[in-house]
């Protein structure tokens, strides 16, 4: 699957707000370039990273924390709403245009639409990891 610059920004902001990454056999994540753009890689056995873009192997470092962000899927998106306390209510696609999700998390209801589930999902799950912060519960 390719993913958007979006989604990788979307991404990558939920890890600053406290998504941990993971680097399991099978996950995406995405290395960073200041302002050059990114690089999406498959995680292997071993464990290895295979470059979705150059089609290259390399070693998984020790410090992938540092420099990697975890995409997790449709299915992972939802799943890390519901340990956080949310409850997905709505995927509905809207005049074949965009999608809306809504989620329920401590009594609010949070929205986001976009063109891709998969984007409106990680903007919701954004949203509730930075009113985690802000209401100072843990991120992890």
């Amino acid at each position: 699957m390719w993913f958007t610059r979006e989604q990788f920004e979307i991404c990558n902001e939920i890890k600053r707000w406290g998504l941990q990454p993971r680097c399991e056999t099978g996950d995406v994540v995405v290395r960073g370039f200041a302002d050059l753009g990114y690089e999406e890689f498959q995680v292997l056995p071993g464990p290895k990273l295979l470059s979705l873009t150059a089609g290259t192997t390399s070693a998984l470092p020790a410090e992938y924390g540092l420099h990697l962000f975890w995409i997790p899927s449709v299915d992972e998106s939802i799943a890390l709403m519901e340990q956080l306390g949310a409850a997905c209510i709505t995927c509905e696609r809207k005049d074949g245009r965009e999608w809306l999700v809504q989620a329920q998390y401590n009594g609010e209801i949070e929205t986001q639409r976009a063109r891709m589930l998969h984007e409106a999902l990680l903007k919701v799950l954004l949203s509730i990891y930075k009113r985690r912060y802000n209401e100072g519960e843990d991120p992890s």
